[in-house]
């Protein structure tokens, strides 16, 4: 799955958590003197496929300025990284493990493998669970806390949405994804 195993070799991934324009998550499982531990792993493709490089390879691009345009887009998404990895202790923020970067082999574009504490996004807990009231003050309590830390940190998040709040299998509510902050 990915070649995970060849950047974490402990590491196996399980299942596919989803997937969207970007890549794919999976939950990954290691296991060490009988104790299990779990994990999501994002697997970024640049490009995503194939066809965006043939695409613009045939409106007369070069390979060097095709090169220079997904490098940058790299650096855009190590920036993200590097972002979260800056509020990584923060008690409401996704927290990120590792990460690897490897440029391919054969060809244009590179695989980003970033390692992230397992969650449940938002829109699954509320359908697995009886979705409170309270809870819905808490979750306000929390995303607040994490913006309070992303303004300590002069972050402006821009993408506060369902799909980027998750919780914690203790309940707590955690922003992630801060690739336009």
């Amino acid at each position: 799955m990915e070649n995970i195993n060849k950047i974490w070799p402990k590491w196996e991934p399980v299942e596919v958590l989803g997937e969207g324009g970007f890549g794919k998550v999976y939950k990954a499982k290691r296991e060490t003197f009988g104790q299990v531990e779990y994990s999501a792993i994002k697997v970024i493709q640049i490009p995503s496929n194939q066809s965006e490089l043939d695409e613009m390879t045939r409106s007369g691009v070069s390979n060097e300025h095709i090169k220079q345009y997904y490098y940058k887009n790299v650096e855009g998404l190590l920036e993200e990284i590097k972002t979260m990895s800056k509020l990584k202790s923060a008690s409401h923020i996704v927290a990120i493990e590792d990460y690897e970067v490897e440029e391919n082999k054969d060809g244009i574009g590179w695989t980003i493998f970033i390692r992230m504490e397992l969650l449940t996004n938002l829109s699954d807990y509320i359908e697995s669970t009886n979705f409170t009231r309270q809870q819905v003050v808490d979750m306000g309590i929390d995303i607040c806390k994490a913006l309070e830390v992303c303004h300590q940190e002069k972050i402006i998040h821009r993408d506060i949405k369902p799909g980027n709040i998750f919780v914690s299998r203790f309940g707590d509510f955690k922003l992630g994804d801060f690739g336009v902050s």
